[in-house]
C-alpha cells in the first residue's frame, strides 16, 4: 500500500514538473513576442532551440533570431498555399493554349500587355500575344508566380536575376501592389524577415520580396525614361516600366 502511495506521489510530482516546464517561457522571448507581435509566444515558439539553437548574446540578437524564425515559418506557409484559380479574358486563355499548349500565368492575363489592352479581333490579339512573348524573350525576361495571401506574387527576372516584384490578382492579373515595399504592405508584416527580405515561395522560383526592390507598371513604349526606370516594349504601342 505504501509503495503504491509512493508511486502516485512520484507521478503527481512528475506531472507538476512537466506542467511547470510547459508553462515556462524565457522572459526575453516573452518580451520579444509582445514587442514584435503584440501577443504571447505559443509553447512551440517558447522553445529556445528555434533561435540559433538556443544561443544569443543580447536581447537585440534574440529579437533578430525571432524575426528570422517567424519569417521562415511564414514563407513555408506561403509556399504550401494553393495557387488561386486564374480568371481572365477567354480569348487570352484560348490563344495561349493554341500557341503554347499551356494556360497563361497570372501576369500574362493582364490585358495591358497586349497593345495596352486594345484589339479589334481574335487574330489581332493573337498577334499581340506573339509580339509580347518575343519582346520579353529578346531580353531574357522571365515572369514567375507564386501564391501570396490570396493573391499572386509575381517576380520579374532578367538573365536569371530578379529585378522587380508585384502582387497581382488572380482575376485578370490586375496589379494589387507594385514594388517590394508595397508588396510587403499587401502581404502583411508577417512576411518580412530581418533585413527586410524574404523568399515568398521556394516552389515559385524563389521570388524575393525586398523593400528596396523595384515594381512594374504599364506605360507606352515612347514614355520618357527617367533615372532608374527601365522601359520594356511589350506589343503594339505598350510597354512595361520597371522602376523603384
Amino acid at each position: 500500500m505504501k509503495q503504491k502511495a509512493f508511486c502516485l506521489l512520484l507521478l503527481s510530482a512528475s506531472l507538476q514538473v512537466t506542467s511547470l516546464k510547459a508553462q515556462t517561457c524565457d522572459p526575453w522571448i516573452t518580451q520579444a513576442y509582445k514587442q514584435l507581435y503584440g501577443r504571447a509566444a505559443t509553447p512551440e515558439e517558447c522553445s529556445i532551440k528555434n533561435y540559433n539553437n538556443g544561443s544569443w548574446s543580447s536581447y537585440e540578437e534574440l529579437v533578430k533570431y525571432i524575426k528570422n524564425y517567424n519569417s521562415t515559418k511564414s514563407a513555408s506557409n506561403n509556399t504550401a498555399a494553393t495557387m488561386p484559380v486564374l480568371q481572365g479574358d477567354p480569348w487570352v486563355f484560348k490563344i495561349y493554349q493554341e500557341l503554347y499548349k499551356r494556360k497563361p500565368n497570372a501576369w500574362e492575363l493582364n490585358i495591358n500587355n497586349y497593345n495596352s489592352g486594345s484589339w479589334t479581333s481574335y487574330e489581332q490579339l493573337k498577334g499581340f500575344i506573339q509580339e509580347y512573348q518575343k519582346s520579353i524573350a529578346k531580353i531574357n525576361l522571365q515572369v514567375k508566380t507564386a501564391p501570396y495571401n490570396g493573391n499572386i506574387a509575381t517576380g520579374f527576372f532578367i538573365d536569371g536575376k530578379q529585378v522587380a516584384v508585384n502582387v497581382v490578382a488572380a482575376g485578370g492579373g490586375n496589379v494589387v501592389a507594385a514594388g517590394g515595399a508595397n508588396a510587403v504592405a499587401a502581404g502583411g508584416a508577417n512576411v518580412v524577415a530581418a533585413g527586410g527580405a524574404n523568399v515568398v515561395a521556394a516552389g515559385g522560383g524563389n521570388i524575393m520580396i525586398n523593400k528596396e526592390m523595384a515594381g512594374v507598371s504599364f506605360g507606352g513604349r515612347y514614355t520618357t525614361q527617367s533615372v532608374g526606370t527601365q522601359i520594356i516594349p511589350t506589343s503594339g504601342k505598350g510597354a512595361i516600366l520597371i522602376r523603384k
